[in-house]
């Protein structure tokens, strides 16, 4: 059905997910290094060509664009920024609705700060447990600990909830 919004979320690469198109430099913990929205912000043309993609799928079908890995207040405001920028360069006027990925405990945290820069939420429970347990999920040693029920993953969850009220709120994961 071509009136039902389609949520496309942002290349999430990094870490784990490496494109051999892609010079990467190393780093000693990747998990929590340069991947989702960091790398984007890094790769600029990456970005607007996804987001320039993402513009004219806008014109033909409702669509909601969602950032990954998202940490940082600023990181949403660049995001939407190269959004208003190339819908601009795009001559088009309606954005498509914006929204991140609650994976951090720090979005989670500050949820209310993230509340104005957002139109929607999507909450990451493999990656949100992963940093809250600081135990990798594809860590065989350290599946003791990974404990994707644990009451400090439902309260954040509860926390991102009751701090935006009025905003769509979904899981994946």
């Amino acid at each position: 059905a071509r009136d039902m919004p389609i949520t496309i979320r942002l290349l999430d690469t990094g870490a784990d997910k490496e494109l051999p198109c892609l010079e990467y430099p190393h780093e000693d913990n990747p998990m929590l290094g340069r991947r989702g929205v960091r790398l984007l912000l890094d790769y600029p043309d990456l970005l607007l060509t996804q987001l320039k993609a993402l513009l004219r799928l806008s014109q033909e079908q409702p669509v909601r664009i969602l950032v990954p890995m998202v940490t940082l207040p600023e990181d949403m405001k660049q995001i939407r920024q190269a959004l208003s920028e190339a819908a601009s360069q795009s001559g088009i006027r309606d954005t498509p609705k914006l929204g991140a990925m609650v994976e951090t405990p720090a979005v989670a945290l500050c949820a209310v700060e993230f509340s104005q820069l957002v139109d929607f939420v999507s909450i990451g429970t493999n990656d949100l447990t992963q940093y809250v347990m600081a135990a990798g999920r594809e860590e065989k040693f350290m599946s003791r600990y990974y404990i994707d029920d644990h009451p400090a993953v439902f309260r954040l969850i509860r926390h991102v909830c009751d701090a935006l009220p009025n905003h769509d709120i979904s899981v994946c994961g």
